[in-house]
Formats: C-alpha cells, structure tokens, sequence
C-alpha cells in the first residue's frame, strides 16, 4: 500500500478473527518500531509479544483484580461510579483476550534537557513535575516507536489497538513480564498494550477534527 493510504486505515481494532500472526511479521512490525526517532537517540523501548493464550489469561487476571480493587474502596463513597468502572475492564481492554497476540509495550524513564539543571539550581518543583511529566521527551519517542510498529502491522494486513487502560493495574502486569516472560530488566516499566490481530470485520471510524481546526499557518 502507499503510505497515505496505509495512514487513512489505521483504526483501533477491538475484534479479530482466530488467525495467527506469524512470527516473521511480527518481527517485521518490531523492526519498524526499531527505526523510529528518539530523544538522544535513547531508543526507550522494549516489546514483550505474547502470543501464549495461558499469560494472556493471566495478564486479564490482574487486571481484574485490580479493578475489583480500586471499585471496592469506591463503594462507600459512590456506588453507581464504583459498578461503572467494575464494567470497565470488560469493555476497554480485556477484548485482547480475542486476539492472537498481546504486546506488552515496556520503557525507560526519560531525564529531558534543563531537568538536571533546574534540579541544580533549586527550581520550583512545578517546573521539575513539568518537565519530567507533561513534556516529557521519552513518552513521544515510545508514542512514534508504536505508531511505526501499528502502520506497518496495518501495511502487512492486520490491525491493532493501543491500549492505556489498564496501567492502573500496570505494576501487577510488570510482575508477569518478570516472572512469567523473562523479561527481568527492572529500569523498564509498563507504558501500554497492543492488541494484534486480523481485524474481523472494518472498524468505524469515530471521526476526525476538520483540518481547519487543528492548523495554523504563520507565513
């Protein structure tokens, strides 16, 4: 496909069908993350592919867990919020369950220019937590790391999802990348998953801003 045709059919896949992705396209997909820009050239990533129905199961697990966690703290303060966001997990990530693979997007933390600066000359911490949380550098490298990764799986056939939401159960998940897939590096830490797969069906497009709303030109 031409790129801009590959661009325009990016969409977040929430259904798959039982095909396999074959390793050799994975690999394909990881390479094309390999290659993307990074602050420093710092490369903050790694990728945990799993493929293994039994760890996928177990990576839903504590998810649940954790939601049924944070849900039970918030029946006594609001039950109606508290049984939304039991419904949650169910209907915003653990759809990965349907897919044949799972990649567990893992990263380093990222120390931006001027941190260590302001850190020195004993700035005010709002401009640190800025720096280092708002614009931090590392999370747009990891952000075009992912988006090369998800056009070339859309460019060989398949689709994806990026998901955030289950980091709040992200510590429970790095634990089950240690212990379970050997990935013991601890200076990396859980940033996202990605549900891949061959899309069943097309997905709807949510729509976009028209361009006029999100340009400005100063010549």
């Amino acid at each position: 496909m031409e790129l801009k045709e590959v661009i325009g059919k990016r969409q977040s896949v929430r259904k798959f069908k039982a095909d396999d992705v074959p390793n050799d396209d994975i690999r394909e997909m990881i390479d094309a993350a390999r290659v993307a820009p990074s602050g420093k050239n710092m490369q903050n990533w790694h990728f945990v592919v799993v493929k293994n129905k039994g760890l996928m199961h177990k990576v839903a697990e504590v998810i649940r867990n954790k939601n049924e966690e944070i849900a039970k703290r918030m029946d006594g303060v609001d039950r109606e919020k508290s049984d939304r966001f039991r419904k949650f997990a169910d209907r915003f990530t653990l759809f990965f369950l349907d897919a044949p693979a799972l990649i567990i997007v893992m990263t380093q933390t990222y120390i931006p220019s001027g941190y260590n600066e302001y850190e020195l000359i004993g700035a005010d911490p709002h401009l640190l937590d800025d720096l280092l949380s708002h614009r931090n550098p590392g999370m747009q490298s990891l952000g075009a790391a992912i988006e090369h990764l998800y056009l070339r799986a859309v460019d060989l056939g398949y689709g994806c999802c990026w998901l955030t939401s289950a980091n709040y159960a992200a510590g429970a998940i790095e634990e089950l990348v240690r212990t379970e897939a050997g990935f013991r590096d601890e200076t990396y830490y859980m940033a996202a998953l990605i549900a891949l797969g061959v899309p069943d069906g097309e997905p709807k497009s949510p729509g976009r801003k028209p361009l006029e709303e999100i340009y400005t030109l100063v010549e």
